[in-house]
């Protein structure tokens, strides 16, 4: 299954918020939800490397 370049920057800008919005919180769960979410980040970040597809134009293609 190959994902658009758009489909790639809605995923990096919704994980990018939840892990800001659980970072915020305090509880154990929520830590738990961060750490889920920074390491799917960081996939989605090499993947956007390997295309050339940059954060800035990963904001102007999303919805989010």
């Amino acid at each position: 299954m190959a994902l658009t370049n758009k489909e790639l920057a809605d995923m990096y800008i919704k994980y990018k918020q939840q892990r800001k919005y659980f970072k915020q919180r305090q509880s154990f769960y929520d830590l738990n939800k961060y750490i889920e979410s920074k390491k799917n980040l960081s996939i989605i970040k090499l993947e956007m490397k390997k295309r050339g597809l940059k954060k800035k134009e990963a904001k102007k293609l999303s919805n989010y």
